[in-house]
């Protein structure tokens, strides 16, 4: 079994990129243009039920995802790289830093969902299963995760977007494994040097949550925030957010450099 995927460039320097709970591979779109192909190798993975792995089925969990991942990057003969994640894939690479740490140079976590996960009561639980059938429901959703700031016409194109993204069952199931499943107390031992993105007005993950929960939990982390952006910064930020993760791995790469001499 392949992961479904997409990769661009020939550079030397190697970028997984992992989307979100609603969102596949084309989440990144906006900021892909941006890297100098000759410098940078990118790969884009769909998880089990989404995008070019929509047939794909499976238990949808973190930890399942993390395994995937990693045997698509041993297929490409990858043996170094950094990781982009968003959202939900902020638990899966600090996953993958615990399963084989060796791999990462480093990561960017993007509006992540803490190694905690995110606990959440029984009504917003029953309202995120309802969006999983119900469009307006699933446009109010994307309206708070985006700090309730932008045209109905963009929060329905997200909508959209999610709805031809992934398959009902993966959406119900991997809802249940990022607000089901903790390991926070396993990430005190990741070394890999992460990035945490927060955006100002992410309805979901903001700053103060992330702090609570990331900057605590990690030993060699560091958070910065994007003021304006919501919940989806590659989309409603792209210029800033690529500029971010481009300062974060040239200067990875430098003490990588120095390292490995």
């Amino acid at each position: 079994m392949t992961l479904g995927y997409k990769a661009l460039g020939k550079g030397p320097q190697k970028i997984l990129f992992l989307h979100g709970w609603l969102s596949d591979l084309t989440i990144y779109d906006e900021i892909t243009p941006y890297f100098d192909c000759d410098k940078y190798t990118l790969m884009f993975a769909d998880y089990r039920g989404y995008g070019l792995s929509k047939h794909l089925t499976g238990e949808f969990s973190i930890e399942e995802i993390a395994k995937d991942v990693i045997d698509l990057t041993r297929e490409q003969g990858w043996d170094r790289f950094h990781i982009i994640g968003h959202s939900m894939a902020g638990m899966v690479l600090q996953k993958i830093a615990l399963l084989e740490k060796k791999l990462l140079i480093s990561a960017v976590a993007v509006t992540p969902v803490p190694a905690s996960g995110l606990a959440l009561d029984a009504d917003t639980i029953a309202f995120f299963k309802k969006s999983a059938g119900d469009d307006d429901v699933l446009t109010e959703l994307f309206d708070v995760l985006t700090g309730k700031q932008y045209s109905r016409a963009f929060i329905i194109q997200l909508t959209r977007r999610a709805r031809s993204a992934l398959s009902r069952q993966a959406m119900l199931g991997y809802l249940d494994a990022w607000t089901g499943t903790d390991f926070s107390q396993d990430v005190t031992n990741i070394d890999t040097k992460i990035l945490v993105i927060a955006g100002e007005n992410d309805g979901a993950v903001g700053p103060e949550v992330l702090s609570e929960t990331c900057l605590k939990q990690l030993k060699n982390v560091e958070i910065k925030t994007i003021i304006g952006a919501g919940h989806y910064p590659m989309q409603e930020t792209p210029v800033r957010l690529f500029t971010l993760i481009e300062d974060h791995l040239d200067q990875s790469n430098v003490n990588y450099a120095i390292l490995a001499d």
